[in-house]
């Protein structure tokens, strides 16, 4: 038998710390950072059902996760647990259905001894319980019976992990329409059924949070927005309402199924994915900032404030179903209203509908409100029976029903009626109809049959069946203990480790520690550096003091050499990015408040570029080197050291990775998200130091600056500038120098075309938006935010094809496909009337060589 329950799983901080835009260590509070699978039951070594999908941490704690100097504190709310759903879809359409609770945990002390965070401190935590079954309640129900067990002052009788484990392990799935499954949980009682198969599908959800945010007008726009699958943005800041309103959603199109990108609740990260040409219905955080996306055909619906915006009309409902579908809508929640003019005296059914709607939103109202639905399709889709034709030409003859509709309507025909035939979820619709018998008909066709012949519609759902079968899940060891201890805990405990995962997690602390620990005792503001100690360093006089630097940054640059190579000749099977190379650099860079470890990084990229090295990267190397440079220049940013980030611009221009093309993708195209190639002030010294380099090698000035211009504009078009940036720069300085307007027009041609090129071949680039509005929390869309729910933009589709296939998995089990894909690689290839044409040959060539240039432009 099933299992009700799939997996258990805690979310959070585990033994390697990465912030959100893949920095490694820990940055201190306010920053958000990586969750981690931490712990699950099964474990990963049973082979009962696929594991959990590798994104699952990232969805179940969607801002990522904080650190706090305080954990729970009643006065605080927003130190209160948090209970919310989250839907998960594979890539078959298969929906994956996930409780959580989040709460502040205290942090490890193993991992806080390593990346030395304060004794003390909390960090986001989050437990689940995975199922296949739409069971919302008895899933929030059984998760917080976990929680509140072990936090409560009483304990439990057996360790939590045991507690845990009976219970998805015990379980069944009840039979629908017949059984009911009752287990306990220390001594809190539960149950759970499923209604018959034959009548409305399972939807353990209430509908009135839906209906309480929006009116009417707003409500029907967007189930009509839905079922003409546009491309519908839904924004709150509760997590809840977002899964639930967009199930709601989902449950009221039956028996039309949505058939494209379905995220309820979407990771703060992935706010690029409201870039999606394709049909989609999403679900995102009121508090992240969309300044910047596209929202062009993309309608928003503020479920917060009851709007609707979109930049493109949403056809209306036709008549007569339009004011059939309202007036019932507004009977089931307004009935005062909608009778107060009738005489109760002559009317029945007020009486009827006032009895129903005294009493609280019930599973009832939830029943109604389907069967409205279900109506107005009956009823737009009257006779659709006689018009399927499943030919090879086609299944159902469009044109002919409308013609029909029309007449029957006295009205022309509709534009709503014939986008809904045309979408994906209609033809669906008819391909799962065609081959089934009489017997097995849908309740569309049941409730048009129903209303032929004059009966109530809701004789069409199943009657109540007799007394469910009772199945009783007893745990035998349940208040069994030998000393009749408690179990207590002041943490959400670990479960148990093999000996396996305990030396992968000692290696990847161990790793961390080292890494702080070196860069601690070589960084030249540590005291450390003299041997005897600070009493030494005060006597020694400013020469030897200048001598001691020298030697310690010698030491230093000689280190950093050495990392540098072992970090380029890790075999093919390790992974930088967790080596004691990459975490050592990493220190190194970050901790030093001179600058000697970036500037040294650089410095050795440099020689070592000069020493005849091609700057070729494999894959896993790249990623690991465009990750320091970042830290690199952001660190040379904060410390206005302009000239390492210049020598950084420049070796990024001259390493390169190939891709699937074969063709060299530089990492100098994936530093665009620093904000320093913004500042014109950067650019304005960058020029000078190359005017003082080639100073010598012309007489014609006007030449000279138009030369050093176009390596500006090289550099900028490899980073991926707006065109209108970019030229706004280098028309700023090139004014300042009163070079004329012959050589400004060569410089504007020559950007376009370098524009046309990149664009060309990568695609548009995404715009770049940190702003952050009051209010609002920062946008944080990573350039690498693909790799985050393994998805490769580079295989983008059509905006005609199908949303499954853009996506291909969102949430695959498959993790051979979660690698790091550059979200500027939109493109790969341009395609014209002469053919394929790849990035032209100039784009690729290292800034230096546009020096070059200087002959021609003489």
């Amino acid at each position: 038998m099933s299992q009700l329950f799939e997996y258990f799983v805690v979310c959070g901080i585990g033994p390697e710390i990465r912030t959100l835009d893949g920095e490694k260590g820990f940055h201190g509070t306010g920053v958000f950072y990586l969750a981690s699978l931490l712990d699950q039951y099964p474990p990963p070594t049973h082979t009962l059902y696929p594991p959990p999908p590798p994104q699952l941490p990232t969805c179940v704690l969607p801002a990522g996760v904080e650190f706090y100097t305080t954990g729970f504190d009643s006065s605080n709310p927003l130190s209160f647990p948090r209970s919310y759903p989250i839907v998960l879809t594979e890539g078959d359409g298969s929906k994956i259905y996930v409780s959580c609770i989040a709460f502040r945990d205290p942090v490890c002390e193993d991992i806080a001894e390593a990346y030395r965070i304060p004794t003390n401190s909390f960090a986001d935590k989050c437990i689940c319980l995975v199922s296949r079954a739409p069971s919302f309640h008895i899933l929030r129900e059984v998760l917080e019976k976990i929680h509140q067990l072990c936090f409560s002052s009483n304990g439990s009788s057996k360790p939590l992990w045991d507690v845990i484990s009976y219970t998805v392990s015990n379980v069944p799935l009840p039979t629908p329409g017949k059984g009911r499954v009752l287990f306990a949980i220390e001594n809190s009682l539960l149950s759970v059924d499923f209604p018959p198969k034959d009548g409305l599908p399972h939807a353990d959800i209430s509908f009135q949070p839906l209906v309480q945010c929006l009116d009417v007008d707003n409500f029907i726009k967007l189930f009509t927005a839905v079922l003409i699958e546009r491309r519908v943005l839904l924004r709150s800041d509760k997590y809840s309402l977002l899964t639930l309103a967009s199930e709601a959603i989902c449950h009221l199109i039956y028996p039309f199924r949505w058939q494209h990108v379905y995220i309820p609740l979407l990771f703060f990260s992935g706010v690029d994915y409201i870039d999606a040409p394709t049909p989609y219905m999403m679900g995102l955080h009121s508090g992240v900032d969309t300044t910047g996306l596209s929202m062009d055909g993309v309608v928003v619906v503020d479920l917060e404030h009851n709007c609707i915006m979109s930049s493109e009309e949403i056809p209306p409902i036709p008549e007569p179903e339009m004011s059939c579908l309202r007036s019932e809508i507004l009977k089931l929640l307004h009935p005062n209203v909608v009778w107060i003019d009738s005489m109760k005296a002559d009317l029945e059914s007020y009486e009827q509908y006032s009895r129903f709607n005294t009493k609280a939103w019930s599973p009832d109202h939830d029943v109604q409100l389907r069967i409205i639905f279900l109506k107005f399709f009956a009823s737009i889709l009257g006779g659709y029976r006689n018009f399927i034709e499943n030919t090879a030409n086609q299944v159902f003859n469009t044109q002919a029903f409308l013609k029909k509709r029309s007449r029957a309507t006295h009205q022309p025909i509709d534009e709503m009626v014939t986008q809904f035939l045309e979408s994906q979820g209609f033809l669906d619709y008819l391909e799962r109809g065609l081959g089934s018998g009489e017997n097995s008909s849908n309740l569309v066709d049941k409730l048009q049959d129903a209303i032929g012949r004059g009966q109530n519609p809701l004789s069409i759902l199943p009657s109540a069946s007799a007394e469910p079968e009772i199945i009783t899940i007893s745990d035998p060891g349940l208040g069994i203990s030998g000393s009749g201890a408690r179990y207590t805990y002041d943490r959400f405990p670990s479960n148990y480790r093999s000996q396996d995962q305990e030396e992968k997690r000692k290696q990847i602390l161990a790793a961390a520690s080292g890494a702080l620990e070196y860069a601690a005792k070589h960084t030249p503001s540590s005291p450390s550096v003299y041997a005897d100690g600070d009493s030494k360093g005060e006597s020694l006089s400013p020469r030897e003091r200048a001598a001691e630097r020298e030697r310690m940054v010698l030491d230093i640059k000689v280190k950093l050499q050495g990392l540098w190579l072992r970090l380029l000749k890790l075999g093919a099977t390790d992974d930088p990015l967790s080596s004691f190379e990459y975490g050592t650099i990493l220190a190194l860079i970050e901790i030093d408040a001179e600058g000697i470890g970036g500037s040294g990084f650089v410095e050795c990229i440099r020689e070592h570029i000069h020493s005849g090295w091609k700057g070729h990267l494999t894959e896993e190397q790249f990623t690991a080197v465009k990750e320091l440079l970042k830290t690199a220049i952001t660190r040379a940013t904060s410390r206005n050291d302009i000239a390492t980030i210049r020598d950084a611009l420049e070796v990024s221009a001259e390493m390169y990775k190939k891709d699937r093309n074969n063709v060299a993708d530089y990492v100098q195209r994936h530093l665009r998200s620093l904000s320093i190639w913004e500042e014109l002030r950067f650019w304005d010294v960058y020029f000078e130091y190359l005017m003082e380099c080639f100073s010598n090698k012309s007489t014609n000035y006007a030449a000279l600056v138009t030369a050093q211009l176009i390596i500006l504009a090289t550099h900028m078009a490899g980073l991926g500038l707006p065109d209108t940036d970019s030229w706004y720069i280098i028309e700023t300085i090139a004014g300042k120098n009163n070079i004329g307007y012959s050589h400004i027009i060569k410089l504007r041609g020559y950007m376009s075309h370098i524009q046309q090129l990149c664009v060309g071949y990568w695609g548009v680039y995404s715009v770049k938006s940190g702003s952050v509005g009051m209010g609002l929390l920062p946008s944080p869309r990573p350039q690498d935010a693909s790799s985050a729910i393994g998805i490769g933009i580079d295989n983008q589709q059509p905006a005609e094809a199908s949303g499954r296939s853009w996506v291909q998995s969102m949430f695959t089990r498959d993790t051979t496909t979660l690698r790091t894909n550059s979200s500027f690689t939109r493109v790969r290839k341009w395609t014209s009337d002469q053919g394929t044409i790849t990035c032209h040959p100039l784009l690729l060539a290292p800034p230096k060589f546009y020096a070059n240039l200087l002959v021609i432009l003489c």
